[in-house]
């Protein structure tokens, strides 16, 4: 049971990292993307940052995947919250910058940059509010598995 949940701990470590990259190179590449190609370029920056900030969070998370206390079903759980949340997040800039509408969820770039087709786009809001269940829910089970964690119980690395 052991060497099988190092295996799988071992796979969602590489693909939590392959993945991780993916969303930075995704992150930078969207940073191509001109204003005049969207509706609302404030989307397309927000993307912009959201993919490469969640994508270089998810490397720093793939290299504690070793040190995560958590049965194979809270693991496949982490991996899946982890990557819905992550990539959400950018999405919603995207969505955002092409439907030149965001979200309430917003408020103060839309003070800032407020968007041509208004503040209410359901898609949108949808997107930011999985983002912050999921990647919330990952963050618990991150820590949860930290503390529960061998290696975290003796201070001295004894």
């Amino acid at each position: 049971m052991a060497i099988e949940l190092d295996d799988l701990k071992a796979k969602l470590r590489r693909w939590t990292l392959i993945l991780g990259v993916l969303q930075i190179t995704v992150g930078c590449a969207i940073g191509f993307i001109p204003p005049s190609a969207v509706a609302w370029f404030r989307g397309i920056v927000m993307a912009h940052i959201e993919f490469t900030a969640n994508g270089v969070m998810m490397v720093a998370f793939a290299l504690l995947v070793r040190e995560l206390a958590l049965g194979r079903a809270a693991l496949w759980a982490w991996f899946v919250l982890l990557q819905v949340g992550t990539w959400t997040n950018g999405t919603a800039g995207v969505i955002a910058a092409f439907a030149g509408a965001s979200s309430q969820l917003m408020p103060t770039i839309n003070e800032k940059f407020p968007p041509p087709h208004g503040t209410d786009h359901p898609l949108v809001s949808g997107s930011l509010q999985l983002c912050g269940v999921t990647i919330m829910l990952a963050l618990v089970l991150t820590l949860y598995g930290l503390v529960r964690s061998k290696s975290s119980n003796n201070l001295c690395g004894e």
